[in-house]
Formats: C-alpha cells, structure tokens, sequence
C-alpha cells in the first residue's frame, strides 16, 4: 500500500495549473510515470507543462510528440456572456457567443495554447523522480521562490530521497510508473491505450535485474491487453533480436488470456500465428525467456501452440514455482522438467480442451 494517495488526490482536484518536473536526464521509469500523469491530468481539463519539455532523442520511438493532446484555450476578456453555443460541420466549427451588454471586439478575444502558459503560473508542481530540489539544478535555481510558494507533490522510489513535498508518495520497491497509475486509478480516469503502454514501459525499465514482488506482478497483469502498443515496446526493448520471433512475440503478448482464478497467464498460438510471423516452435523458447525472464517477467505462465505432429497435435509449457501445480501437469501430460518449466504434449488437437484441463488439475 503507498501511503499519501488520498492527500495526493486532494492536490490535484484543487489544482488546475499543474507543472510536472523530472530531472534533466530522466529514466524511462520517471519518464513514462510523467508523461502518463501529464496525458491523463490535461484529458481532465487541466493546464499541465512538462519540464524538461524535450523529449530524450532515444526515447522518441516509444513518446511520440505530442503526449499531451493538441488544446488551447480561447479567453474573452472584460464582457459577460449571456449565451454560449457551438455548430461543427466537417472541419468546421463555429462558436457562437452572445455579450449581454456591450459588444465584442477582435482585442477582446484572445488564444492560449495549453504547452506555452508560464511554468511559474502554477498552482501545483509534480516532482517525479528528483531526490531533492538541488537535482533540478538552474531551474531550481531561477525559480526558487516557485518552490517555497506552490504546493509540491513528491514521486519518487529512491529511499534516500528527502521528503521535500506537501505530499510524498515514495515507495523503495515500486516503479514510479505504478505509482503514478495508483494515482490515476484514483482519478477515475479511463486509462487508454497511450497510458497504459507507457505504464507499463516503467515497469519494464525498473524491473530489470530486481527481484519483483507481488504488487508489481499484479499491475502487470492488470495492465495487460490487446490494445497496448506492444510493437514500440518491444522496439525499444529489444530492438537488437530477430524480426521474425519479434513478430511472433508480438502476438503472444496481444493473445494473452489471464485468468484471475488461478493467477495464470496463458496464451495459445496457431499455426497461422507461426506462418503469418515466419518464426517456428524453435523460437518458443526466445518467447518463454522474454515474457518470464525479461520483458514481463511473468512467474508463472502456461503456454500452448499447435504442432504440425499428427500424433501431438498441441503441444505446452507450463511455467510455474509451485512443484504441486508442476507434478499435477506430469501426473496429466505425457511431459518432461526442462529448466523451471515442463514440456508438455497430448492427443486431444483442441486448444481450449487443453487449457481447460489444465485449468481443472492445478493448484
């Protein structure tokens, strides 16, 4: 549980000025935590600057410019609106604006764009990433009063970090990419494709060479969908591998099923799914070391695929800690240990009737 979410929320329903800050050279993890909570904030209706506001080159694939959504603001100054209405046809859109006493002029209208409000206008800063406020270095520096003036709201995960904000969600063994998804959940705010990529990108980044726990685990699996841009993320994560498993990884990430009951990722591959990405059955174990040792790092995971094999017509590995669920399959399959996982094979050529049987003997 990260404490502070509650008060965390309270800031940013109070705030609509909202200036996010990451240090200069930002992690993927402080990076997509930022870009995730500025996305999510500006679709709320916020005003919301980034800082810095470039886009690391080697990130680019993965952030598109813009991550915020194109929005201004059109300002009428000095008149009282009695009616307000809008007509849009094809690229068209007319608004209409009736002052109720005098009438208005071309000086009194003015534009802002959203990305080009003063930074030192806001009424809350969001720090992602910063240990303390000395890591921003000159911005820190020229705007100093800014800090002391302005309610702060403190992401980070470093232990060392030194508690500077009005509100500090720190959390040592946890992606600041989740915590700022916590915060989102809050927020109530339906979280898209964009988000939900870039969130799990964080995860990915810090989890890297760790040990990860359960809370990470869980995010994993309830961010997982068909709809995350899964071909940048693998991109950016494993840009050096062959096109053709790749591709084939690809798919399984998007055909994932998981089933909460049991706590179990399971994905079937067709063998459409092997002639489409010009991979073959070989390549499943550059698949099952990506998804359980890399990319997801997923403890557990039963994978099934059709084999050209007439006598063992589908094919499996189960991928799991538990030596119950593990000796349930060898009791079930004809199978062998490989590794940390089991091989399985069977005679029945239908899928689901495998998955299913599965699903009934372990655990």
């Amino acid at each position: 549980m990260i404490e502070g979410l509650d008060q965390a929320k309270k800031l940013l329903d109070a705030s609509k000025r909202v200036l996010i800050l990451t240090p200069q050279n930002p992690g993927v993890d402080s990076f997509a935590s930022a870009v995730s909570l500025s996305y999510t904030l500006n679709n709320k209706g916020k005003v919301v600057n980034l800082h810095p506001r470039n886009i690391p080159q080697n990130y680019a694939p993965l952030f598109p410019k813009p991550t915020n959504p194109s929005r201004f603001v059109i300002t009428v100054r000095g008149k009282e609106i009695s009616e307000l209405y809008y007509e849009k046809e094809n690229q068209i859109l007319k608004i209409f604006l009736s002052p109720k006493d005098n009438k208005i002029n071309k000086d009194d209208i003015n534009f802002d764009d959203f990305q080009e409000l003063p930074e030192t206008e806001s009424d809350l800063l969001i720090t992602i990433g910063v240990e303390n406020l000395e890591k921003l270095g000159n911005f820190y520096e020229k705007n100093f009063k800014l800090f002391y003036q302005t309610p702060i709201l403190n992401i980070d995960n470093q232990i060392t970090n030194s508690r500077f904000g009005n509100v500090n969600l720190i959390a040592g063994n946890l992606p600041m990419a989740l915590i700022s998804n916590r915060l989102i959940e809050l927020l109530q705010d339906p979280t898209d494709s964009n988000t939900k990529t870039w969130i799990l990108a964080g995860i990915i980044a810090f989890s890297r060479d760790k040990e990860i726990n359960q809370e990470i685990t869980s995010s994993v699996f309830g961010l997982i969908s068909s709809n995350i841009h899964y071909k940048e993320l693998l991109k950016f994560f494993a840009k050096d591998k062959d096109s053709r498993q790749l591709k084939l990884l690809e798919t399984a990430l998007r055909k994932i099923e998981f089933r909460r009951e049991k706590q179990l990722p399971i994905i079937c591959l067709t063998k459409k799914d092997f002639q489409e990405s010009g991979a073959r059955p070989k390549d499943l174990g550059f698949i099952l070391k990506e998804l359980t040792g890399n990319i997801l790092q997923l403890p557990t995971l039963l994978l099934l695929w059709e084999n050209e094999n007439r006598q063992n017509p589908v094919m499996g590995v189960f991928y799991s800690p538990k030596p119950y669920s593990s000796g349930k399959i060898l009791e079930t399959f004809d199978g062998e240990t490989k590794g940390k996982g089991i091989i399985f094979k069977t005679e029945n050529g239908n899928m689901n009737d495998v998955k299913e049987k599965v699903m009934e003997v372990i655990f």
